[in-house]
């Protein structure tokens, strides 16, 4: 696994004979470990090795089975990518694994035996199962489903003929929250519980409802009687922003008893081995831009939540209970790094057991990646500068294997050093960011410098790799990332630092801090003053649009799928409800200069500089027609201007030649206006 070098050098360059800086298709070369699961006697870890192939331009994921010896780790593949296998989870005995995977073209679920390796499915009906889990005795397995229903018609249509071509019909909408970035619009039904039999048979649905009666999976008890999960089931709940509560509901149906009623989130619910305490992650309720999630235990039978990450002061990402269930082993956001640590459950100071977790975003170096215990065994996606995220597994705080599908890739590229930096920002807060520098970097030469900008605003960056950077510096440039005020893994008063409890507001101190940044690398005499530029997407489109509606320092920018303006966003986007509580709180027609302040379209009148926008034409997050009025206007100022319409994509930028053509856009178009 990765460890920082003293010098804040993350990565030294290496050059080998014929080796080659990175290419657009070298995204599909590479793969990447996205996924892990060990099993619970910590003898075998289930992990992925997810690609991008070529031909179809889609993500592919194959899944394979390490098992854990004396000297390390041996591997051999379990499930190939043609079967489309996802959500793999293991039977209490370790011996099989249920998944979901298509069956006659329609997902269902299936179960393995790993040691014969051919799976079968248990589940033939309509439903597409989501999120498996095994009862502890192995004989049941629950999961989620959506449960369809008649779509809304318009009332006294003829009737239509057979082998007519009509015209499709009409979305017919009256719900608050009517479409999602990821799966576009929603269709009618609920999502619920259900059990099936391990060995098969007809599903039983558990709650009932004509609205979405669950949200993500369920847990067991361990006595195997019950479950517990999280519903947003309050009257009027899709207009609180985060509102969920948790349930306990018997496995053979019935009444959902409600275990807490707190105004927040209450999430991923988990009983301790013995069944009396119930822990979960929670954000309360908050007008602040950003609630931090933290990790709650209660008695189940009741009282006071206590909240055990309350001093560690980091966003909380996942959880487990040891094998006693006298302490839970938590994964947090720390400065850049997920880390994984061990809290007694009473409460107490958090003890490192896993020092970092790789981001396998891969897109772009954002934070993440994924973790599993099992007995004494720890699996990760490792810290990568110069490939994507590998397995690693840990046993007693020791690294005792890793499998790394692109050693070979890895060997015939040449790949610049990434470095570690801090600044102080104007009123003297601690800044961090990362360099990445072009292949053959030479200090006696002259560098264009791209300030890369993450988005959010309430997310990270890190010290991983990304095609992104890796093609901006394969084209001559020196990127800086970094985590300004807003960031995530710093305190929940960091990521506040644009809220207005704190005395900031969205954007502004957060700019402050990336124009800190860049005349920080300003300073080294390799850094061309005269060529700045500036880009980012999402919460890096807002703060790009805002930066050259404030200076004219950057030769090009590039505006990835911004927020322009907080009324549009806030009416059509697929978080209005956060948008409204957290973000720009109150409404556009009430607040209606405080809406204009805050959009970067206010400031179009100032901008001189030309400006590159891309968006995808299905983005429910932050929908095009933002992207269309600012590409306008700077049309009808005369400033240079170029929009990018990627078809079909959504917040996250499409498919792989998608990623491509945005990243390749953003090069041409810094190029062009490069001295």
């Amino acid at each position: 696994m990765y460890k920082f070098l003293a010098a804040g050098l993350l990565l030294a360059s290496t050059a080998a004979i014929a080796a080659s800086p990175v290419e657009p298709a070298d995204l599909y070369r590479i793969s990447m470990t996205d996924a892990v699961e060990v099993s619970p006697d910590g003898n075998h870890v289930l992990f992925t090795r997810m690609s991008f192939d070529i031909q179809t331009d889609r993500r592919v994921t194959e899944w394979w089975l390490a098992t854990v010896t004396k000297t390390g780790l041996d591997k051999q593949l379990l499930i190939p990518a043609q079967a489309g296998a996802s959500a793999l989870a293991w039977a209490p005995d370790g011996k099989r694994i249920a998944y979901v995977a298509p069956w006659l073209g329609k997902p269902q679920l299936w179960v393995m035996d790993v040691t014969e390796g051919i799976g079968k499915p248990i589940t033939t009906g309509a439903l597409p199962p989501r999120t498996p889990v095994w009862s502890p005795d192995g004989t049941r397995i629950a999961f989620t489903a959506r449960v369809e229903a008649p779509s809304p018609k318009i009332a006294g249509m003829p009737e239509k003929p057979a082998g007519a071509t009509w015209a499709p019909d009409p979305r017919v909408i009256s719900d608050f929250r009517y479409r999602t970035n990821e799966g576009g619009y929603i269709k009618a039904g609920a999502d619920q519980l259900f059990v099936v039999a391990a060995s098969g048979g007809t599903p039983t649905q558990l709650t009932k409802g004509d609205t979405n009666q669950i949200q993500g999976g369920a847990e067991w008890a361990p006595d195997g009687q019950s479950l517990v999960y999280a519903a947003a089931v309050r009257p009027g709940n899709d207009r609180i922003a985060g509102e969920t509560d948790l349930y306990r509901l018997s496995a053979t149906g019935g009444t959902p008893e409600r275990l807490t009623s707190i105004d927040g989130g209450e999430g991923d619910p988990s009983l301790s081995p013995d069944g009396q305490w119930l822990a979960w992650i929670g954000q309360p309720r908050t007008t602040k831009f950003y609630a931090q999630p933290g990790l709650y235990v209660r008695r189940v039978a009741g009282g006071e939540p206590v909240h055990l990450t309350a001093t560690l002061d980091r966003p909380v990402g996942s959880f487990a209970w040891s094998k006693d269930g006298k302490a839970l082993h938590v994964s947090y956001g720390d400065v850049g790094l997920v880390r994984v640590a061990t809290i007694p459950a009473t409460g107490g100071a958090a003890k490192v057991i896993v020092p970092e977790i790789g981001g396998t975003r891969l897109y772009l170096p954002s934070s993440g990646g994924d973790w599993s215990v099992g007995g004494d065994t720890h699996a990760f996606t490792t810290v990568e500068a110069d490939r994507p995220a590998a397995l690693g597994v840990m046993r007693a705080g020791k690294l005792i294997g890793k499998i790394d599908f692109n050693t070979g890739w890895r060997a015939d590229k040449q790949i610049g050093a990434m470095e570690r930096l801090t600044w102080k920002a104007p009123d003297g807060l601690t800044v961090e960011g990362w360099l990445q520098y072009p292949p053959n970097f030479d200090p006696a030469k002259k560098y264009p410098v791209a300030l890369e900008i993450h988005g959010g605003p309430n997310g990270d960056y890190g010290p991983y790799f990304s095609i992104t950077h890796q093609l901006y510096a394969a084209a001559g440039y020196v990127v800086l990332w970094s985590n300004p005020r807003g960031s995530t893994g710093y305190g929940e008063k960091f990521a506040n630092g644009i809220t207005p409890e704190y005395g900031g507001e969205y954007p502004g101190p957060d700019h402050d801090d990336l124009m800190a940044g860049v005349d920080e690398v300003l300073k080294r005499p390799w850094a061309d003053a005269n060529n700045q530029f500036i880009g980012g997407g999402s919460g890096g489109g807002v703060l790009t649009t805002f930066a050259i509606g404030k200076t004219d320092r950057f030769k090009a920018a590039a505006a990835l799928r911004p927020v322009t303006d907080w009324s549009i966003q806030a009416l059509t986007s697929d978080i209005t409800a956060v948008t409204l509580s957290n973000w720009v709180v109150g409404n556009p027609w009430e607040q209606r200069e405080l809406y204009w302040r805050r959009s970067t379209f206010s400031l179009i009148g100032n901008v001189t500089t030309p400006t590159l926008l891309i968006t995808g034409e299905a983005d429910f997050r932050t929908p095009i027609a933002q992207t269309e009025a600012y590409y306008q206007a700077l049309q009808v100022r005369g400033v240079p201007a170029m929009m990018v319409r990627l078809p079909e994509a959504n917040h996250g930028m499409g498919r792989p030649s998608q990623w491509l053509q945005s990243n390749l856009a953003v090069i041409n178009w810094y190029n062009k206006f490069r001295k």
